[in-house]
């Protein structure tokens, strides 16, 4: 299940707000940066904090995780060694690992007026065809995919609504602007014709 929509900013905090309206939802980085902790971000505040501290640093791309606790299942932060020769001399970075998680990621378009904004998650079915691929994600079957799903829909419905409130706005524009014409020739029509 997956959504893409481009919003503006303050649409992207209205839909983190209502991700972590639920206090026992973790939101984490999906990957660290290079040789640092993965950030957990526990509220709304330090979103914003977080989301213009990159900005200042000019990051375009971002990326994060959705780990539900009551969906089950196994959550892991994995560390990745990294090729020092390619990486600035870097050596490892981290990674949150898990079937049932659900990504949001960010890609800053536009001098970030607008972000490109992809909501994913696995589905069960999915899973099963993956488990053998990556074992160490542990049993698809122990997490409680309703739970995930109806998360994943609730996101990407709250993610919809701006997209459609944006048509709204533009159609009804697209109206006035359609009136103002029809105004115009007629008063222009008038003018001549009297």
């Amino acid at each position: 299940m997956q959504r893409t929509e481009i919003i503006d900013e303050n649409q992207l905090f209205e839909l983190i707000e209502h991700i972590l309206s639920d206090s026992k939802t973790e939101l984490y980085e999906s990957y660290s940066e290079m040789e640092k902790e993965l950030v957990r971000i526990n509220n709304y505040s330090e979103f914003k904090d977080y989301f213009h501290h990159s900005i200042s640093e000019n990051k375009k791309q971002f990326g994060f995780g959705i780990y539900l606790p009551e969906s089950k299942g196994k959550f892991s932060i994995t560390k990745l060694k990294l090729d020092p020769k390619y990486c600035e001399g870097k050596t490892y970075r981290n990674r949150i690992d898990g079937w049932g998680i659900i990504f949001v990621h960010l890609n800053l378009l536009n001098n970030e007026k607008e972000i490109e904004c992809r909501i994913s998650v696995n589905s069960k079915k999915r899973t099963e065809n993956w488990k053998n691929t990556n074992p160490e994600f542990g049993n698809p079957e122990l997490w409680e995919w309703k739970i995930i799903e109806s998360n994943a829909r609730k996101i990407i419905k709250q993610l919809k609504n701006y997209t459609q409130h944006r048509i709204n706005f533009i159609a009804g524009f697209s109206s006035l602007g359609k009136f103002l014409r029809n105004f115009a020739v007629r008063v222009l029509f008038t003018k001549f014709t009297a």
